[in-house]
């Protein structure tokens, strides 16, 4: 949901105005098409991974420099020197980069707290633009963090190592070729890339004058003398967990049991996997919040079954669009047993799954193919649930281009039926859209319609029975890197939706202003409303604009990538946001810090409340009081303890569906240990319910063949 301001179709003409005025400018510097190649050497002897060894023992291998600053559209203000070899069985890396600015290395524990301090990266493609992307990052003290199309839990063992020294840092990495997976057609593509946190200045290697992600697979360099290193088959994997729990008398919740995963390649790119009685009982995410909104909430999965494969799933594109999910695996109970599937061939990838659980089954399989010059894109998924009493199965396809450069077109179209589909012609989803963007500018506009019964049981759609449109506006000013400011962002959006009678259910319509300063002060201002037609049929007000300051923040939103405003790792943030919402006025507040304490701990505190005075005369208060601390006990192994209240009467949305009184406590513990096969997990309580749990967990996982995530 965007919050917004309801200006009529006078709103509309004034934010297609805006969009034509803030139309993109010319870069500062425009960059001369440079996409690169390098061959790989292939040494006897592996280079010393002392940081602090001379480059010169490097001598043996490809050096390559960064040369461009994706970010800024300008040539890098500081060098970068990356270095690369191979011995067959292991990839080595290093960069020498020289920095003026103050280092930002905060972070001690691998895996933990990417994307706030200094870092510099890896792309690799073993088979080019239709196999798996790979990224290894490493901070300037050595901590580093893996990512991979191929699993969203990917989690291989490999080295790295890092050294600061006055003006600059050295890099180190070993990264073994087996813990990727390529057939070795295609040929490799990579990228070498480092960011500056405190300037959001983020250089590469190969690039072109278009390009505004530094990680798109479209302009990385080629990689020659790799594709022997990958021919043979992955290892399978068979993960075995035991697990004891303790609660006390009444909660019923002391057990052991013994469970396990497997994973077990059937071609070099593709592997059956499963899980045999799963458990779920390690401290999660604590994704609690007090927002206000009319809306069901939405949260992130974290289940190792369903994460596996979830890059497979919803890929669809949509522009400026409400939350429209047809697979939303929170929706579905941990089951008894799972099994899936999933893979690359060529330009095709494709996935399954199997869930099933007490009274339940829920599956889905997904197919999609792109073209070689990653322009088309074609993509066709089917999701099932079957439950007592209930059928559901909702068929998605979808077809989208884009020329790599400023443009993109898409148009996605989907049919739900099942029980609770009452009339069949009013159960699809079409929507349809385009997207202008540069480096600094960004404007799309769409169209749709979402059928009054297009609610998947496994799903997740913000708002059904709507048809109509919606336009965002994007504008970034990026200043000098001497300058006291940063950067200047604004932007519009605005949508009308109406519901299968005709009547108007949903406005939005709204104004941003987010101003960056160098010394990553950040000061954010929104203005709109936002209305929605209620079950009660009353067309209410569900808005919230304010001021939000926040100190140590990071850095701003690229409308053309995929860099996000990141933060640093310790930010400060105060906001207000007021008001009318529902049959009253909320005021709502947010303050939350987090605070070094010594070198390797972390303290966050957060104290947010909503007052909504209501039109009936009362006034309803409610509090949100989060205390946590985090010690990084090494580069394998974390400590974390929590604690949150929320307590009060939360605003009213619908007099009819009055709000009830909250009081609820959640204490957690987390202990985390890793080693190349195994992991220990010791808990008490769990951060992703409302309320305590009263157990105690130790959990043990061996991971025989190949490692996590692999």
């Amino acid at each position: 949901m965007v919050e917004a301001v309801r200006f009529g179709s006078l709103g509309g003409i004034m934010v297609l105005l805006l969009a034509l005025v803030l139309s993109p400018g010319t870069p500062a510097s425009a960059a001369a098409s440079t996409l690169r190649t390098t061959g790989i050497p292939t040494v006897q002897t592996a280079p010393p991974l002392d940081p602090h060894s001379p480059v010169e023992t490097w001598s043996a291998t490809a050096a390559v420099d960064l040369p461009w600053d994706v970010t800024h559209q300008q040539p890098s203000s500081e060098p970068t020197t990356a270095h690369i070899a191979t011995d067959g069985t292991n990839i080595y890396v290093r960069f020498d980069a020289k920095q003026r600015e103050a280092l930002m290395a905060q972070q001690h524990t691998n895996e933990v707290g990417d994307g706030t301090d200094d870092e510099v990266w890896i792309d690799l493609w073993p088979n080019g633009n239709t196999g798996f992307y790979y990224q290894f990052a490493v901070t300037s003290n050595g901590t580093h963090f893996q990512y991979s199309s191929e699993n969203t839990a990917y989690s291989p063992t490999w080295t790295s190592f890092g050294a600061a020294y006055d003006g600059g840092f050295t890099i180190t990495m070993q990264i073994p070729v087996k813990v990727m997976r390529g057939n070795g057609g295609g040929g490799w593509k990579a990228q070498f890339v480092r960011i500056v946190r405190s300037t959001g200045e983020r250089q590469i290697w190969s690039y072109a004058p278009a390009q505004t992600n530094g990680d798109d697979v479209t302009y990385a360099g080629a990689l020659n003398g790799m594709a022997p290193a990958v021919a043979s088959r992955p290892k399978p994997r068979f993960g075995v967990y035991g697990l004891g729990g303790l609660g006390s008398p009444s909660s019923g919740l002391t057990t052991s049991r013994m469970g396990g995963d497997f994973s077990v390649p059937v071609t070099a790119t593709a592997s059956v996997y499963g899980t045999i009685h799963p458990d779920f009982s390690n401290v999660e995410i604590d994704q609690q919040t007090i927002s206000p909104t009319a809306y069901q909430r939405s949260f992130s999965e974290v289940r190792p079954f369903f994460t596996q494969g979830a890059n497979y799933y919803d890929q669809f594109n949509c522009d400026a669009c409400p939350q429209v999910s047809q697979l939303y695996t929170p929706s579905i109970p941990t089951p008894r047993d799972g099994y899936a599937f999933e893979g690359k061939q060529g330009p095709f990838s494709f996935a399954g799954f199997d869930a099933i659980g007490d009274g339940r089954n829920d599956g889905a399989t997904s197919l999609g193919w792109v073209s070689s010059d990653n322009r088309w894109r074609l993509s066709a998924q089917s999701v099932a649930a079957n439950l007592p009493g209930i059928t559901d199965h909702v068929d998605t396809s979808g077809i989208s281009w884009g020329d790599n450069q400023h443009m993109s077109a898409y148009f996605d179209y989907g049919s739900d039926s099942g029980t609770n589909v009452l009339a069949g012609d009013r159960a699809q989803r079409y929507d349809g859209g385009f997207y202008y963007y540069t480096n600094t500018f960004g404007f799309a506009a769409s169209e749709r319609k979402v059928g009054q019964y297009y609610e998947p049981v496994d799903g997740f759609v913000q708002h059904a029975d709507i048809a109509g449109y919606a336009l965002y506006e994007n504008k970034i000013w990026l200043f000098d890197q001497n300058a006291w400011l940063n950067s200047i962002q604004f932007g519009t959006y605005l949508d009308r939706y109406h519901a299968q009678s005709g009547v108007l259910n949903q406005t939005d319509t709204n104004g941003w202003l987010d101003i960056l300063t160098k010394s990553r002060i950040d000061l954010q201002g929104t203005i709109g409303s936002s209305y929605l037609l209620l079950n009660s049929g009353v067309f209410t007000p569900i808005s919230q604009n304010g001021l939000g300051l926040t100190w140590h923040s990071g850095t701003m939103n690229n409308p053309g990538s995929n860099m996000s405003h990141g933060s640093s790792s310790t930010p400060t943030t105060v906001t207000w946001n007021t008001g009318r919402f529902g049959p009253g006025r909320v005021d709502s507040w947010v303050r939350s810090t987090t605070m070094r304490v010594g070198m390797r701990g972390t303290l966050s505190l957060e104290a947010d409340d909503t007052r909504a005075y209501e039109d009936i005369g009362a006034t309803n208060i409610q509090w949100l009081e989060r205390l946590s601390y985090t010690y990084a006990a090494g580069k394998d192994s974390s400590l974390a303890v929590g604690v949150r209240r929320i307590i009060g009467t939360p605003p009213i949305v619908d007099v009819t569906n009055l709000p009830l009184y909250t009081s609820a406590w959640n204490l957690t513990f987390a202990y985390h240990r890793r080693t190349p096969h195994d992991e220990l997990y010791i808990a008490y309580g769990d951060a992703s319910q409302l309320s305590t749990l009263p157990q105690f967990v130790i959990k043990l996982i061996h991971y025989f063949g190949a490692e996590k995530g692999t």
